[in-house]
């Protein structure tokens, strides 16, 4: 049954229905490429998970595998196991369904907060444009994003995201990362493709057929995914028509916000 939802905003997004107990629906909204943006998927199966683990929790970690892309104009079903409760940690695991067919596989682990020491390697951001220097490329009204010019970075592939509008009761702020955190990798990963002459060829088509096969964010600092944060990314690796990127997340002050990394198919278009 196609679904009735209007989704314009991230809290619209991150409001899910609760069905019975730990399972939950989702719903989309229509983006441009048809099927459903992964980090979407990700950040409603993590506020699942979070439904289900005593509010003293916060999430440390997330390990996703895209089993099928997803199709916007129905709800997601998401179901959590509730696979560990211990006296510091707990670990969900979720599976999102569409009209009876997994689509993700995911598991999140939650820590209770312990005191010690905070070792944070800054990033000098001065030599990098920040988002008031650069222009909007948005895919999405929920999103706001601007690229930064490769000879003005380090290494690798970068990206200024922030969600709009105001916060979410609905959402924490690890849930406004993450699903910030798929924009920028599969970039970082097909610029390291012997044959890479840009994402897009003359005739307005992608060079690579490209699917996001598995997605991995650990968190290590909360911060409001409503200010701008810097997605680094670099490809790694590439064999066997998969691609690897790795990255980090940045605040504005250059702090270390979370790491992400992500494994891509890549098969060349013919």
């Amino acid at each position: 049954m196609k679904q009735s939802h209007v989704i314009k905003t991230f809290s619209q997004l991150m409001t899910l229905d609760k069905k019975r107990k730990n399972t939950f629906t989702g719903y989309s909204p229509k983006y441009n490429w048809g099927r459903v943006y992964g980090g979407q998927v990700v950040a409603q199966g993590l506020a699942a998970a979070r439904m289900t683990v005593s509010e003293e929790l916060s999430v440390h970690s997330v390990h996703a595998y895209f089993i099928r892309g997803g199709d916007s104009s129905i709800g997601i079903n998401y179901e959590v196991d509730l696979l560990r409760d211990g006296k510091s940690f707990a670990t969900r695991r979720v599976v999102a369904y569409q009209q009876g067919v997994a689509i993700l596989n995911f598991s999140a682990s939650f820590q209770l907060k312990e005191e010690g020491p905070d070792i944070n390697h800054l990033l000098d951001l001065q030599n990098i444009p920040g988002p008031e220097d650069l222009e909007s490329e948005n895919w999405s009204g929920i999103m706001e994003r601007k690229v930064v010019p490769p000879s003005q970075l380090p290494y690798g592939h970068a990206v200024w995201l922030k969600i709009n509008g105001n916060p979410s009761p609905n959402a924490t702020n690890e849930e406004g990362i993450v699903f910030a955190s798929d924009d920028v990798p599969f970039d970082a990963a097909v610029r390291l493709h012997p044959s890479f002459e840009g994402i897009w060829d003359g005739n307005g088509n992608p060079p690579f057929f490209g699917a996001s096969l598995d997605h991995a964010v650990w968190f290590h600092r909360s911060s409001s995914p409503y200010e701008w944060h810097l997605h680094l990314h670099e490809g790694t690796n590439h064999i066997n028509n998969r691609g690897l990127a790795t990255g980090k997340i940045y605040s504005r002050e250059g702090s270390h916000i979370a790491t992400v990394v992500q494994e891509i198919l890549q098969r060349q278009s013919r």
